[in-house]
């Protein structure tokens, strides 16, 4: 490389003239890092700023590799280092979306909706099914599936998965339903 590349190199790093580059790089003999080196002590170049790449694997709790510790002056570098990030991080949101929609996908595939009268099965039918009616229909689901609730009618889940919360929530509504149709036929 020659002094006028080393030159013109130091005027872009540093704003400055040519006639400050060449003293500069006269200065540090001819070495454009001890020129670099120069400029940055004189605060004329912005020292870089020191980042750590981690991969997706180990933002998610793996150990942390310092040996990735590259030193980046600011800038556009410091810009693709946030989009880096940004990416694993839309990655680390990805996979938690998967993971989600994984597990809904098994309750549903393992488990079965019941509808039942006085104890007596109605109907059953499995659970991804019922939500892919209700996912559908649900204007007119909902509506039916209260007002059936008056008439002694109960819905319920069952299968390998723990479901008592939906099903306590459905036996909650259930008695609520069996008071108001109480109270109504106390009232007449």
């Amino acid at each position: 490389m020659d002094i006028l590349e080393k030159v013109e190199i130091l005027r872009e790093k540093a704003n400055i003239s040519y006639e400050e580059a060449k003293n500069v790089l006269e200065a540090a003999n001819g070495d454009l890092l001890d020129a670099m080196v120069i400029l940055e002590r004189q605060s004329k170049i912005r020292k870089p700023e020191t980042e750590i790449a981690v991969s997706p694997e180990e933002a998610e709790g793996g150990e942390s590799r310092e040996a990735a510790g590259t030193e980046k002056a600011g800038g556009a570098s410091a810009d693709m280092g946030r989009e880096k990030k940004a990416s694993w991080q839309t990655e680390a949101g990805a996979r938690k979306v998967r993971r989600t929609v994984k597990k809904i996908a098994d309750v549903l595939r393992n488990n079965s909706f019941h509808i039942t009268r006085r104890d007596e099965t109605l109907f059953t039918m499995p659970a991804w099914a019922f939500a892919l009616i209700l996912l559908f229909t649900w204007k007119w689901m909902i509506p039916v599936m209260l007002i059936s609730l008056f008439f002694q009618v109960r819905y319920s889940f069952e299968g390998k998965d723990d479901m008592t919360t939906a099903n306590d929530f459905m036996d909650k509504v259930g008695r609520m339903a069996e008071e108001v149709a109480d109270e109504f036929k106390n009232k007449n």
